[in-house]
């Protein structure tokens, strides 16, 4: 089965097309960002080919119009579905499901709740259905991992009409942790039921996740995706009191408090910057700010690694994954510092010489270290695609 498979962001459309059957082929990987005076950039991957364009797209609209061509172009024209990634599922979609309208009007009324991610993940599903209208498009969610959390992980301590209104917390990234955990199961050569993994996947958005046995047992993003780590430009953790002081002392309205949390915020607040990789050089040249941004994001990290480890009763891995975790050999050493307790230690070595290539999953513990240390690169088009071609199976 080939599986055309979307990922949009806020301002990123990621694409790719799987062969899903007996064996797995990533067929072609694809990518536009950097939307600006109507035009974009596209990066391309077809087998050992990799390919930059500059591309005439000035939204996601414009860029998923390319994409036909583009399938065109490398001969991938027939397609059996689309599979699409949606940030926030809500109570009510805990499996992969179809996108008809009735599912679509519903992951619109949540749109509230994933306002950077949910609006961006329909404007691709409605492009899918426009330019490929027979076929099946298939949603795979991003909370939908975190259903097995405990009421103790998902119940907020507030007053029971608010959480007959559906206040509890979702988790986020489900797909990635979910990957991830199987990934390094696999690296370790042991069953992933046997295993306590905390899994951090560090980009621009931010998670950790707790998965004892290959089941997810708490995530640190809660109702929203802006709870937990900080993060490119959301907070993470805060106090809920610092609304009513924010609308005190500086007249701000929650919808001014909330936009901020969520664009002006986490790295960009505290370091001028969202980018960890403009943060590291600047902090290598001095910068305090800098070197606070990287303070406070490697103790939010490192707290709920420890934190994750307490619940589970103990940790077999620490995985790595996302753009900072994959790629900051820096970040990685600072919130494995002092974790030793865990019976955990990093080789600096090994850490520093991670090569990803072919979703490769090496170790970077010391030998000795009861605690395996991985990283990994995530693959949640892969997933989705998995996804898909078992929900089309199981109608």
């Amino acid at each position: 089965m080939r599986i055309l498979v979307f990922n949009a962001g806020s301002s990123s459309l990621k694409f790719g097309v799987f062969e899903i059957g007996t064996g797995e082929a990533h067929l072609l990987k694809g990518g536009f960002d950097r939307f600006q005076n109507g035009y974009c950039k596209l990066k391309l991957v077809h087998g050992a080919e990799a390919i930059e364009r500059h591309m005439a797209c000035g939204d996601i609209g414009a860029a998923g119009g390319v994409v036909p061509a583009l399938l065109s172009e490398f001969g991938l024209s027939r397609i059996d579905a689309v599979g699409h990634r949606i940030a926030h599922g809500g109570p009510d979609f805990t499996e992969p499901a179809l996108l008809d309208d009735a599912a679509i009007t519903a992951i619109e009324a949540i749109t509230p709740l994933a306002p950077l991610h949910n609006p961006a993940n329909l404007e691709a599903v409605r492009l899918a259905r426009a330019l490929w209208p027979a076929l099946p498009q298939i949603g795979v969610f991003d909370t939908a991992f975190h259903q097995t959390n405990p009421a103790a992980a998902t119940t907020y301590a507030v007053p029971l009409a608010w959480r007959q209104a559906g206040l509890r917390r979702y988790g986020f990234h489900g797909t990635s942790h979910k990957y991830v955990a199987q990934r390094a199961a696999d690296a370790l050569g042991q069953p992933l039921a046997a295993l306590k993994i905390v899994s951090c996947h560090l980009g621009n958005g931010a998670s950790a996740c707790a998965i004892d046995g290959g089941v997810s047992l708490d995530s640190s993003m809660g109702i929203t995706p802006l709870e937990g780590l900080v993060m490119g430009t959301r907070s993470g953790d805060v106090d809920p009191g610092a609304f009513g002081f924010l609308s005190r002392q500086l007249g701000l309205s929650i919808e001014e408090i909330e936009d901020a949390l969520y664009r002006e915020s986490g790295l960009l607040a505290l370091g001028g910057v969202a980018d960890m990789r403009d943060i590291e050089a600047r902090a290598s040249n001095g910068d305090p700010d800098a070197r606070l941004a990287i303070d406070v994001y490697a103790w939010r990290a490192r707290k709920y690694v420890g934190a994750y480890a307490a619940i589970m009763g103990g940790i077999d891995a620490l995985v790595f994954t996302g753009g900072i975790g994959e790629n900051s050999p820096a970040m990685r050493a600072r919130i494995c510092e002092g974790l030793e307790f865990l019976g955990l230690a990093l080789d600096p070595v090994r850490n520093h010489n991670v090569m990803l290539d072919d979703y490769a999953a090496p170790r970077i513990e010391k030998d000795g270290s009861r605690a395996a240390v991985i990283v990994t690169e995530t693959a949640e088009q892969l997933m989705i695609a998995r996804e898909t071609a078992q929900a089309l199976k199981g109608k």
